[in-house]
Parts: structure tokens; sequence; C-alpha cells
């Protein structure tokens, strides 16, 4: 039992290292409007999933059910960049992660979706937690909100310009596109939170006895259906807006990295919910990947320049850490 726990640990802290890293290939490059780069990324998805398809069980086998949960995670992402568009990262990422976390910590404590129902050792623990979780990613969000971009502080552009790349909407949204983007990354954050449910019911004999017990046989599965979403998804983009497509060949490699690293940290996190379950492995994994990036940010790319960046960025890290470590130790 305690290999079975310290094996699904591991598993979270190699989905937080993987997801706080995936992006960095693709930092000098613009995405635009963020669909050709889902397809290419969902490239070098479909690369690592064809390699554990064929390490499963029945190589290459396909189930239908595990797919759909790949096509509910394309449609989160394909969200994402509108949000950011209405309401900005930082507002955005708060909103998505948060909803993301208590998606998934609800539908394993409680049972949701056919998921069998989890009790933790400690329940006080995992709630306490989930709380502190909760509550740095508001410090988190305020971090980003006053970080001073070196680029900003170094060049005082014309008004007209700075209204063009950082419209005044993702400082202050007017209350329609407040809304808008809230809900969708309130959207996005629910998809993200139930695209395991699927496959994790598969898993448990929910749609009878033959299906595989294993995690892992079921990632082939949900990696080609967010290659097939991903694909549809673009192809519909090229009809509709034909020559004013944003299809940057220069972004096909660093996008396919960015997946194969994605990929990764996303079969960990499958093993991770077969060994500890939803409540454990959603408050951890959404909470760790962005203390890294914070340090990653700081260290390597000169980000949080503004103290006051710093000193909240620094209260989310002091309360999100013994967040992590109460989940944690809420199945000792």
């Amino acid at each position: 039992m305690t290999g079975h726990l310290a094996l699904g640990y591991a598993c979270c802290l190699i989905a937080s290292v993987a997801y706080a890293v995936n992006y960095l290939p693709v930092k000098k490059y613009e995405t635009g409007d963020g669909i050709f780069f889902t397809f290419a990324m969902s490239l070098g998805i479909l690369m690592v999933g064809l390699l554990m398809g064929f390490m499963q069980h029945e190589p290459l086998g396909f189930e239908p059910l595990a797919a759909v949960g790949g096509v509910i995670f394309t449609l989160g992402n394909l969200l994402c960049p509108l949000v950011i568009q209405l309401i900005g990262l930082g507002l955005g990422l708060t909103i998505w992660d948060l909803s993301n976390m208590l998606m998934g910590w609800f539908t394993g404590r409680f049972g949701l979706f056919g998921v069998d129902k989890e009790l933790a050792e400690k329940p006080l623990f995992n709630y306490a937690g989930l709380a502190l979780a909760c509550v740095s990613l508001v410090f988190m969000y305020l971090a980003a909100r006053f970080d001073t971009k070196p680029k900003e502080a170094d060049v005082e552009a014309p008004e007209s310009k700075v209204d063009e790349k950082q419209p005044e909407g993702l400082e202050s949204p007017n209350p329609l596109r407040l809304v808008m983007g809230a809900s969708m990354a309130l959207l996005a954050g629910v998809l993200f939170g139930t695209m395991f449910d699927l496959p994790q019911d598969l898993m448990q004999g929910e749609f009878g006895p033959c299906h595989s017990r294993c995690a892992l046989d079921y990632v082939f599965s949900h990696f080609v259906g967010i290659f097939a979403a991903a694909a549809v998804a673009l192809l519909i983009y090229i009809i509709v807006r034909r020559r004013k497509s944003y299809v940057p060949l220069n972004l096909m490699l660093p996008a396919m990295c960015s997946g194969i690293i994605w990929a990764i940290g996303t079969v960990a996190w499958f093993d991770a919910n077969g060994e500890l379950g939803f409540s454990v492995t959603f408050p951890i994994i959404s909470s760790l990947p962005s203390i890294l990036a914070l340090l990653i940010g700081f260290c390597c790319f000169g980000e949080l320049q503004s103290s006051k960046s710093r000193w909240f960025a620094l209260v989310g890290v002091m309360i999100r850490l013994p967040g992590v470590a109460l989940i944690a130790l809420s199945r000792l």
C-alpha cells in the first residue's frame, strides 16, 4: 500500500514539473489565436499516445469513451485564448485553475459522474489543504496583476499602441467582457476537471467488467481524442477564415515539443489518479506547477519585477505549500 502511495506522489511530482515547463519551447513564439498551436501540440501528444498504445496490455486497443475525455480537454483548451482576449491571462488562469481543481476534487470526493467515492484517511487535512490551495490562487493572480514587464518599464509607448497590444479591457474589463470571459474560463476549468472521468469510469468497471483495470491502458485512446478534436477544429478554422488563418509553420516543432512534455505529465497524472484518487491528485497537480513556473519565470525570465508582485507571490507560495502538504498527508 505504501509503495502504491509513493508511486502516486512521484507521478504527481512528475506531472507538476511537466506542466510547469511544457510551454517553455513556445515562449518566444507568437501563438496567435491558438487554433494552429493546439493542433501542432496535439501532434506531439499523439506521438506519446502511440508509444503508450504499443505498451498497453492490448497494443493499440481503442476505447471510444476514453477518447471522448480527450475531446473534452481540447474543447476546454480552445476556450483559453478567447478567455485571455476577454479578461487577460492572470484572471482567466485563476478562474479556470480554481474551477478545474474544485471540479476534480468534488468528482472524487462525492463520487460524481460514476467515479467511485473517495474517502481520505484524514478528511480534515484534505479539506484544509484544498481551502489553502484555493486562497493561494487569489495571491497568485495579484502577483501577475502587479507584475511590471520589462518592456513596459523601459519604453513608454504611445497610448494608441498600448491599447492595441494590451487593451484596457485586460486591466479593467467592462461588465459584459468580464461576465463572458469569466463564464468561459469557468467552463474551461469544468471541462479540464472532467476529462479523466470517462477513463476512470472504464477502469473502475462502470461500463462492465470487460475493460482494463489499468489507468495507463486508456492513455492512447485519450490522446487520440485530443488529436482528432484539434484536427477538426483546425479544419473548420481554415474553412471559415481561409487566407486570414494564422498558420505559422515555424511554430510546428516547438508546439510539438510542448505537446510531448504535456503528454508525459498527463501520463503521470493518469497513473496518479489510479493510485491516489481525484480528491488528492487534482489539488496537488493544480497547485504545484504554478509555483514551479513562478520560480522559473523569476530566475530565468526576469518576471515579478515589482515589489508588490514579489510579495503577493511569496504569500501565495507560503499558503499553497502547506496546502499541498496537508492534501498529501490526508492519504497517509
